[in-house]
């Protein structure tokens, strides 16, 4: 049997398939049709019912209530009660299944929009909403409006709909089964061998989705999915051979970018963030800080009297102490926090999440620390130390106006002594 014949067969299974949809499609539509129709015809009815009920009395407050409209409903023939002219002696009563409660509760509003019905969603007295409202149709009598009826309620249907809706659910279902057991049969017959070829070149797909691209499936008869096998098999080694290829570029070119990014952003000599980079960053964490109200610091720190020690000691020394800054001040922040070497012996760091007190304390501990390293060990006379200064006055308007503070702060631990830190917020 060729593919085109087993086709036939698959697209006249589909089609029986198709044939059941439809009929539970039309059934919902039908349904969901015919609840619309009841629901309009109940609410007009409804509507006219409390028109006639409140003609003799003007008002729901001068009739008497929803017991005097209880037993009006009672004998009033529901929608879809329409016997013909009566014939003599004919009892003309609503057939004993339409008589008492109503298949419909639909809600009602006196003038003002107090609740007088509820059905069941409403308390009586309580005022309608705004939503309820606006769908609301007034009641006239006597030329003013008397009260209110939404469409809102509950509707249940009657025992002639009930029969008819679930005659129509038995026909689905048996129509249903039918097709069920046809495509099952014609399943069976078409799987054997259809579905083997079809089965390997399914589970080697999903083992290429799995990351295996090298595949191969077995070649058996010469049919049109033999064909598709061996061309699968052709593109199999092809396509794992182009990824092999494009997974090395692809990691060269990760590589080289990552080392281009980090060149960009680095200092070369204390292996922190450069100017620029911290400028951007900066930007960023401010603007975050200033939108959701959030603490941060930034700060501004200076080595003290490092020409001296440029003019003391060897070139090779200013790099070391340099870099051994950068190292102590780059382990000893958090990974939200962002430092960087803003130039020459100036190092800046921006502090999100920070309050002031927690700000001036990390800058006197990285202070202490850098004082107290063994600086002799670079030099026997090699003495360091740095001054600080601390801004966390978010309200500056931007980040570099809270750099411009925390400079000027910076200043004033120059002026009184070196070695120390000022902050403000």
């Amino acid at each position: 049997m060729s593919l085109r014949t087993k086709f036939m067969l698959a697209l006249l299974l589909t089609g029986l398939a198709a044939v059941a949809m439809v009929g539970v499609l039309a059934y919902a539509g039908m349904t969901k049709r015919v609840d619309g129709i009841r629901r309009e015809q109940a609410a007009e009815h409804f509507h006219a019912a409390v028109t006639d009920y409140l003609k003799p009395y003007g008002s729901w407050q001068a009739s008497p209530g929803k017991q005097g409209f209880d037993a009006f409903m009672a004998v009033r023939p529901h929608p879809g009660d329409r016997p013909p002219p009566p014939q003599p002696g004919e009892d003309r009563r609503p057939p004993p299944e339409r008589r008492g409660e109503p298949p419909f509760h639909f809600i009602l509003a006196d003038a003002d929009f107090r609740v007088l019905l509820g059905a069941g969603v409403y308390r009586s007295g309580e005022p309608l909403p705004d939503a309820a409202r606006k769908d609301a149709r007034p009641v006239m009598v006597a030329g003013r409006i008397a009260a209110y009826v939404s469409p809102e309620g509950v509707i249940t249907p009657s025992r002639e709909e009930q029969q008819y809706l679930a005659a129509m659910r038995e026909a689905l279902w048996f129509g249903g089964s039918v097709a069920a057991l046809l495509a099952l049969a014609l399943g069976v017959l078409l799987s054997r061998e259809l579905g083997r070829s079809l089965g390997h070149l399914t589970g080697a797909v999903r083992a290429m989705h799995g990351g295996s691209l090298l595949q191969r499936v077995p070649v058996e008869g010469k049919d049109e999915v033999a064909e598709l096998a061996v061309a699968f098999n052709a593109m199999s080694e092809r396509l794992a051979r182009t990824h092999e290829e494009l997974n090395a570029s692809h990691q060269t070119i990760l590589a080289q970018t990552e080392q281009m990014r980090e060149l960009s952003v680095r200092d070369a000599l204390t292996k922190l963030h450069n100017r620029r980079h911290f400028d951007e960053q900066a930007c960023t964490l401010f603007s975050h800080a200033a939108r959701h109200k959030r603490p941060m610091s930034v700060v501004i720190g200076d080595i003290d009297f490092f020409k001296r020690i440029n003019d003391q000691f060897s070139h090779a020394t200013d790099d070391a102490v340099l870099r051994q800054i950068g190292e102590i001040l780059r382990s000893h922040m958090r990974l939200s926090d962002l430092v960087a070497r803003y130039g020459g012996e100036e190092f800046v760091m921006a502090l999100p999440e920070t309050e002031l007190p927690q700000a001036a304390a990390l800058c006197d501990k990285l202070r202490a620390l850098i004082e107290s390293f063994p600086w002799h060990q670079l030099h026997p006379e090699l003495k360091v130390t740095i001054s600080m200064g601390v801004c966390a006055d978010v309200a500056s308007g931007t980040a570099e106006a809270m750099l411009q503070k925390a400079d000027a702060l910076l200043y004033r631990a120059k002026e009184t002594g070196r070695n120390r830190i000022c902050f403000a917020a």
